[in-house]
């Protein structure tokens, strides 16, 4: 069976609504027409009989005065009402007023030869006892009556004209109340009743009840909205795990800053321990002054660790200016090494000098969060992350190519959308790539996106250098 969608119903609907509409006026307005066409034909009709009725009162005066001009008068008439005749006859449809025409007009030819045989017969004194009077009697009074047929057989078919005209009125109201109640039962049914459905299934989304909407099989613009809903449901359900993880995320670097705040301090009396021991001991022994150097070099790289965890997770106003890609990239890479396990070669070739005119933080997050991204592509597999940088006479190109799992176009197409991720839950947000975005564009640059399945990946970002260390 044909499936039509709502919208191709109500066409249909209005199309079968116009068609029959559009019969029934055209049957009126022909009905209209016959009712005016047999108007026409009663006046003549009328006529008709008029012009038999003077040639039956000429008679008279004719039998009573013996005038020949009322002969040649009654005469006249007679070719009058037999023209008229003829031109009615043209006009019939219907069979009994043809035989009612037929008859009438062979009264009338058989009432003007008698009228010629009076006007002959010799014998004008016994013309009112003659059989020839009481036929000519007879036949004009048979030529009035069939006239008189004929108007009462017009009238009678214009009042059935007339009932059928109020008849198709009558049928017409009752067919646009039966489709005015089948619009109704139609939009009450597919339309009004799914879409308190929708307005309760969104009340619910509302309340935190995710309850997918049962899908009817209708093929119809209801059942698109349904499943557009479940899907809207679903997302949303997940959106809400992904956040519960972000959330999760940002208590831990919450945590992680006061974990830092609090390492400082044995941090500095490591340091300052290390620096006493070192002066008191130096020359001593070389095997003790080197590994209290040793000591000293890594407590000051704990300390620079733990510095770069609390820029980063600080928060901090928008506040641009000229900083070194190279030194940037560094403190992000620092930051990220020990989430790099020791499959993954993590590289950079960043010359010196490159300026941007930026916010340092921004840029070193932006830079964090493609650089796990990379670790994540990469995976267990044995790859590499290699960082580079090139100027031109108005930007800086920074690379970050891996070696990882790669993407399709269609996931390239939606890297940048929030809440996007091919990682399973809990595994990722979706948001690192969207915040990248957001952080490059904030900064008037762009990132673009090179990538084929099991071929790796490569981002692209370009951005302005600072103006007073242009080439």
């Amino acid at each position: 069976m044909l499936k039509l969608h709502i919208r191709q119903k109500i066409i249909l609907g209005i199309v079968i609504i116009s068609i029959c509409f559009g019969c029934l006026g055209f049957i009126s307005y022909m009905n209209t027409i016959q009712l005016e066409d047999e108007v026409q034909l009663i006046e003549r009709s009328d006529d008709l009989s008029n012009q038999i009725l003077e040639v039956r009162r000429i008679e008279k005066n004719y039998l009573l005065y013996h005038d020949p001009a009322l002969f040649t008068l009654g005469l006249d008439y007679i070719n009058k009402a037999d023209s008229l005749l003829q031109e009615l006859m043209g006009k019939f449809n219907k069979l009994d007023k043809i035989q009612s025409g037929k008859k009438l007009k062979a009264r009338l030819t058989h009432y003007r030869g008698l009228l010629e045989q009076l006007k002959n017969s010799p014998e004008k004194s016994t013309l009112m006892d003659s059989d020839l009077n009481t036929h000519l009697r007879e036949t004009g009074q048979a030529m009035v009556e069939l006239s008189k047929s004929i108007s009462n057989y017009q009238r009678s078919y214009i009042l059935s004209i007339n009932r059928t005209l109020r008849s198709n009125l009558g049928l017409s109201m009752i067919g646009f109340a039966g489709v005015i109640a089948c619009l109704v039962a139609f939009l009450s049914t597919n339309i009004l009743k799914p879409l308190r459905e929708v307005q309760e299934a969104t009340r619910r989304i509302s309340k935190g009840t995710f309850t997918p909407l049962p899908i009817k099989n209708s093929h119809d613009e209801i059942q698109q909205v349904f499943a557009a809903l479940n899907s809207m449901v679903e997302q949303l359900a997940k959106r809400r795990r992904q956040l519960v993880q972000a959330q999760k995320l940002s208590s831990i670097g919450t945590l992680s800053s006061g974990i830092a705040h609090q390492l400082n301090n044995p941090l500095n009396n490591i340091s300052t321990s290390c620096q006493i021991l070192e002066e008191n001991q130096k020359g001593k022994d070389a095997l003790a002054d080197r590994m209290m150097h040793n000591i000293m070099q890594e407590t000051l790289r704990a300390r620079d660790i733990v510095k770069g965890l609390l820029e980063f997770s600080r928060e901090s106003e928008y506040s641009p200016g000229p900083v070194e890609i190279g030194m940037i990239m560094k403190s992000a890479m620092d930051l990220v090494s020990s989430q790099v396990p020791s499959n993954i070669a993590l590289s950079s070739e960043i010359p010196e000098h490159i300026f941007v005119h930026a916010d340092r933080r921004k840029l070193q997050e932006a830079f964090i969060n493609l650089l796990i991204n990379a670790v994540q592509a990469i995976g267990e597999q044995p790859g590499s992350i290699n960082v580079t940088a090139r100027m031109d006479s108005e930007n800086t190109i920074i690379r970050i190519c891996d070696t990882g799992q790669g993407m399709s176009p269609e996931i390239m197409e939606r890297i940048f959308d929030p809440f996007f991720s091919t990682k399973e839950i809990g595994q990722g947000t979706g948001l690192g790539l969207y915040i990248v975005y957001g952080i490059i564009e904030k900064h008037q640059g762009s990132i673009r996106t090179e990538s084929k399945p099991n071929e790796g990946t490569s981002f692209y970002i370009t951005l302005p250098l600072d103006k007073e260390h242009k080439l």
